[in-house]
């Protein structure tokens, strides 16, 4: 039963990673439609890191989790998470 719940909880995270790349690409798409030629170099390459971020933190998590219990990968996801959300919401504050 403790597998079967690490494994739900890491769906989840997972699902959670993919909704973050989901993010990213709809702050590049909504800012590129409103601001256009009025973002410089530095904000778009900031926006391009932002969906690039979530994908980075998911395989280091990944490789940091190798050969751990299945608990301690799942609180390993959940830190890359927490690491690339908060790096997102740095960026679309520097941006804003």
């Amino acid at each position: 039963m403790k597998l079967i719940s690490a494994w739900v909880a890491a769906v989840a995270i997972l699902a959670l990673y993919a909704y973050a790349v989901a993010a990213g690409v709809g702050n590049l798409l909504g800012m590129s439609s409103f601001l256009g030629d009025a973002l410089g170099p530095l904000p778009w390459t900031l926006l391009g890191l932002a969906i690039f971020l979530p994908v980075g933190a998911l395989v280091i998590a990944l490789i940091v989790a190798r050969g751990r219990s299945a608990w301690v990968r799942v609180l390993l996801l959940a830190t890359g998470l927490c690491v690339a959300a908060a790096a997102q919401l740095e960026i679309m504050h520097l941006i804003s």
